[in-house]
């Protein structure tokens, strides 16, 4: 268990063949590749940003149709350093409160 109270829903969600079946035909790679160029982007800034790569990374997926996608995984840590982040960006842009 991953300490999620709704874990048998989130188990059940991620049985649905859309999210992860390959459909004949489809480009996977491109979408992959595209979502690389992204996450390796992103993974550079997040390490510009002092921000450690074994604490919050963006990784490169497709979904089920081989669209881009880019997630981000980290621990609590890099979540909180990802939240400060925002908030300096935010303050920055003047939409903080």
């Amino acid at each position: 268990m991953d300490g999620d109270d709704d874990f048998g829903a989130e188990l059940v969600a991620s049985l649905d063949p859309d999210s992860w079946v390959w459909l004949p035909g489809v480009d996977y790679a491109a979408g992959w590749r595209a979502a690389r160029r992204t996450a390796d982007e992103v993974n550079s800034l997040l390490a510009a940003c002092g921000v450690d790569r074994s604490q919050l990374r963006a990784i490169a997926d497709t979904d089920a149709h081989g669209g881009a996608l880019v997630r981000l995984e980290g621990a609590l840590e890099g979540w909180m350093s990802l939240k400060e982040l925002l908030c300096l960006a935010a303050n920055a842009r003047g939409e903080l409160a």
